[in-house]
């Protein structure tokens, strides 16, 4: 290699690693560039951070109750769930999934048809629009601590709420659970043949306060009021975390009717079947017959061919005979059963009457040959076309 050569190798390894280098440091100043992304609370039970609800799912395992996490959308609610915990996320999460009118529609009527929510939460909007009869939001109220007896029952004394919303209790058929010195903290709503219980602070149970007080013999106690005195039901206590961004992907096929999904891939398995009759060949392909047109002698010869094998020769030359006698019997004008004799004198021209007496003669003959029966039929030919045709032409 000349020096030249070895000069230019250098330079193009040079010019890549620079370029390489380049790459890597707008790659870091645009990762350095991104903005953090925000802090917040995110009540999910995934989260092991202050606000996130591990610790009261654990706990609820732990105790035995059977717990589990909704990542579905509300149309997917079912009789196979008991109770649902809707945690509302934070407006300034970028995480959370926002409920649409569809799935609140859907939420609503799953709790209608038996299930129990709990909603865990402050918005005075929903509320303010009659959603899930969720309880209005209400400044602090002094009054005494209150715990129902029910909850009482479970070790609940008193729960102390550090923010300061409370519930309005005063809606038809709505029964306060917990209260403390500001008012209403937790409070049940009856809602179709389900029930909403509907819990103002959201870190009564997050993972930084469960701790507290009695907040954890607080959501065991919920865990078992929320189907208390309804049907029997699968008595599984999940958390939805749909809202809070885990939402499994629904394809296609587990959205449709399970029917319809049947049918495509029955449908699919005929075509398949159909597409691989016709790509394979299991048999010699069926070749349409040549064409063969036959002419009029090929035809005299077939049948002439047919009699010889049958032996039929002299039967057919007697019915050429008798049927072309009755023919010129009657173009003649005599009756059909006159005698061959009467047909024979009425017959014009002695051309005619000896062709007549020729093909009689051949037909008494008792073993005809094929030359016979060819030209007794030419006999009955040339007087049929003389005498019967021409006659009734003449009429």
């Amino acid at each position: 290699m000349s020096a030249m050569a070895r000069t230019i190798a250098k330079r193009e390894t040079a010019l890549l690693a620079l370029a390489f280098a380049v790459l890597v440091a707008v790659g870091v100043a645009r990762d350095r560039a991104k903005a953090p992304a925000p802090s917040v609370d995110t009540y999910s039970t995934y989260d092991v951070a202050s606000g996130g609800y591990r610790a009261a799912y654990e706990l609820l395992e732990r105790v035995g109750v059977r717990v589990d996490r909704f990542e579905r959308r509300p149309a997917f609610l079912d009789a196979s769930l008991a109770t649902l915990v809707y945690a509302d996320p934070l407006a300034i999460d970028p995480r959370q999934t926002p409920i649409t009118p569809a799935d609140l529609a859907a939420l609503e009527a799953w709790v209608r048809r038996g299930g129990a929510l709990v909603y865990v939460g402050d918005d005075d909007a929903a509320a303010a629009r009659g959603v899930l009869h969720l309880p209005r939001v209400i400044g602090r109220r002094v009054r005494a601590p209150f715990v129902a007896s029910d909850v009482r029952a479970y070790g609940v004394a008193r729960i102390a709420s550090s923010g300061t919303q409370r519930y309005d209790p005063h809606r038809r058929g709505a029964r306060v659970l917990v209260g403390d010195a500001g008012g209403a903290l937790v409070v049940a709503t009856p809602l179709g043949r389900g029930r909403v219980i509907a819990v103002v602070d959201r870190d009564l149970f997050s993972n930084a306060g469960i701790a507290t007080g009695d907040r954890a013999r607080l959501l065991v106690a919920l865990a078992a009021l929320a189907r208390a005195g309804f049907d029997a039901r699968d008595g599984t206590f999940a958390f939805d975390e749909s809202a809070h961004g885990y939402v499994t992907p629904e394809h296609w096929w587990l959205v449709v009717p399970r029917p319809f999904a049947l049918a495509i891939v029955f449908g699919g398995l005929v075509l398949l079947v159909a597409f691989a009759g016709a790509a394979v060949r299991l048999g010699p392909p069926i070749m349409p017959p040549a064409r063969d047109d036959r002419s009029s002698a090929d035809f005299i010869s077939a049948l002439a061919t047919l009699y010889e094998r049958k032996a039929v020769a002299t039967e057919t030359l007697a019915d050429i005979a008798r049927a072309t006698s009755t023919s010129l019997a009657r173009a003649l004008g005599l009756g059909a059963g006159a005698s061959h004799d009467a047909v024979v004198r009425a017959l014009p021209g002695a051309t005619a009457r000896a062709a007549f007496v020729e093909l009689q003669a051949l037909a008494a003959r008792p073993h005809a040959s094929t030359s016979d029966l060819v030209r007794g039929a030419a006999l009955a030919h040339h007087l049929r076309k003389d005498h019967v045709t021409h006659g009734r032409s003449g009429n």
